[in-house]
């Protein structure tokens, strides 16, 4: 669970500084068994096969010379590979792994999928679907920073990293809440940003789009202040705005407002699709965390710009 600071006793708009800050005291080892619990129960959720979860997609190279392929999850666990390549060896059979790391820095293999088999024009396009024991291997590399999938014959190789949307940028209306969003990293929660927690959902996939960020002033320290003063109530119906890296901005209604000890439990649940903003009440993990839920009720398409705000993230 991700750990945040809180300022407690200033008010909405007040810049602070971090230097008198209490940093909470770390443990060692806890988000690698929350990950974990994450991982199994996606992968174990008993939910329709033809509900997609997430969609990467990898151009070869990177300018698409030789095509894309592109890679799709269920919420079964299940998954498929599609091939749309071109400009390869003529009647060739090439291999085909997931890898961790960057074409630049290709790191261990994940998983290998059957070969593919180019036509006599030295394309490929096909389908084919992967079992879920393969989109386990598939998973643990997708939650990692960077992942790739690399195809060779002898000396013919290619190779592309996948993308998918993220989220990208969060707005709160009437609470002066209007920040980039970043991959939240393995440590300490940074500053000036709001984070995703990269091991659950993205906006308009099945499951909860979990997005966090201190209680300070800048970041989310308004939602603490309202609950402070009338336990969240004026924060029901407000609007939240999510906007992801593939130029769309998802509108979320605020439907509940509550503090938990524990702000992963139910993270996990595939049924439906909600996003969650989460701060901290306290200056420890000592203090409940504060949830707030939203329900999505339109998506639009939107600029580059607006996607894609600069974020400078800064320790604290």
């Amino acid at each position: 669970m991700p750990t945040l600071k809180v300022r407690t006793n200033v008010p909405a708009g007040t810049r602070t500084s971090g230097a008198s800050d209490v940093r909470p005291i770390r443990r060692r080892g806890a988000a690698a068994l929350i990950s974990l619990a994450i991982l199994i129960a996606l992968t174990a959720a008993p939910v329709d096969a033809l509900t997609l979860q997430r969609t990467w997609s990898a151009r070869l190279p990177s300018t698409g010379a030789n095509g894309a392929i592109t890679l799709r999850a269920y919420t079964s666990g299940a998954g498929s590979i599609t091939y749309g390549l071109r400009g390869l060896r003529a009647g060739a059979t090439y291999s085909v792994q997931i890898r961790y790391g960057t074409c630049a820095r290709l790191g261990s293999i994940a998983a290998r999928l059957p070969a593919v088999h180019t036509t006599a024009m030295g394309t490929v396009s096909r389908a084919e679907s992967l079992s879920s024991g393969t989109m386990l291997w598939i998973w643990k590399a997708a939650r990692s920073p960077s992942f790739v999938v690399r195809i060779y014959n002898g000396t013919s190789i290619r190779c592309g990293g996948f993308t998918f949307p993220q989220a990208t940028r969060v707005a709160v209306s009437g609470l002066s809440i209007n920040l980039p969003v970043i991959r939240g990293p393995s440590g300490y929660p940074l500053c000036r940003v709001a984070m995703y927690y990269a091991q659950v959902s993205q906006p308009r996939e099945p499951g909860v789009t979990f997005i966090y960020a201190h209680a300070r002033s800048g970041m989310f320290l308004p939602l603490l202040t309202r609950w402070k003063i009338d336990r969240g109530a004026s924060l029901i119906g407000r609007t939240v705005l999510v906007w992801t890296s593939d130029n769309y901005v998802s509108s979320y209604r605020i439907s509940r407002v509550r503090v938990a000890s524990n702000a992963m439990v139910g993270v996990t649940s595939l049924a439906r699709e909600r996003l969650w903003l989460q701060t901290s009440t306290g200056p420890n993990t000592s203090y409940p965390k504060l949830i707030v839920e939203a329900i999505r009720y339109k998506t639009a398409k939107t600029t580059y710009a607006a996607s894609h705000p600069t974020a400078r993230p800064v320790s604290c």
